[in-house]
């Protein structure tokens, strides 16, 4: 009695507009799901972005330190440059 109401559920494809329906309907899926890979992308690269800051930060850190402790005579220049080259190979 009411499973033929209405024109929506009548054709098989819920009043899409026949052929044209489906089409729309993967085309969206896979807008959708080329959204979210370059979401997950973006986050994922954002990581190993931050990491790389953060490990070259601590190199200028390490550097700039040392090149303090040579300014005050703590270390000698054949110090300097033995921790220097111990630091920039990591």
């Amino acid at each position: 009695m009411y499973w033929h109401y209405g024109p929506m559920w009548s054709n098989g494809f819920f009043g899409w507009m026949g052929w044209l329906g489906p089409i729309i309907r993967l085309s969206v899926f896979f807008f959708v799901v080329f959204i979210i890979y370059k979401l997950f992308k973006n986050l994922i690269n954002g990581i190993h972005e931050k990491e790389n800051v953060i490990h070259y930060s601590s190199k200028s850190e390490s550097l700039k330190i040392l090149n303090e402790r040579l300014a005050r005579g703590e270390i000698s220049e054949e110090e300097y440059q033995k921790i220097k080259n111990l630091i920039l190979k990591n």
